[in-house]
């Protein structure tokens, strides 16, 4: 059960968030073995964000906050984070020094009138 929320300076376009969308979602098949179908995603594009100083003001930047229910150890970690920044530079042209992603293991998803843990 993965939640993906990006949050962007490039001003996001319905084909290009469709495009991350089914990306990651292939990624969260293939790499973490995890059904897409239960996938959520936020995309927040044409955000203030800057890394570094004003001059890098226009230099296309994300960050990526990443919520996985389970852990799937640091080499799938690994792998998946390598397959994201490809996927974000071919989508987004953003390149891998300007793309930070924040993983986090949660222990405990809640489902309608259930708390699953781990």
């Amino acid at each position: 059960m993965p939640f993906i929320r990006t949050t962007t300076n490039v001003n996001l376009a319905v084909d290009q968030e469709k495009r991350l969308r089914t990306g990651t979602a292939e990624l969260v098949r293939d790499i973490l073995n995890k059904d897409p179908i239960r996938m959520m995603t936020a995309y927040e594009g044409n955000i203030h964000l800057c890394r570094g100083g004003d001059d890098r003001r226009n230099v296309p930047t994300a960050f990526v906050e990443c919520k996985f229910f389970g852990g799937g150890g640091y080499e799938v970690f690994e792998a998946f984070d390598k397959a994201m920044h490809e996927l974000y530079r071919n989508v987004l042209s953003i390149q891998p020094q300007d793309l930070y992603i924040k993983y986090e293991v949660i222990y405990g998803w809640d489902e309608p009138a259930k708390i699953f843990k781990i």
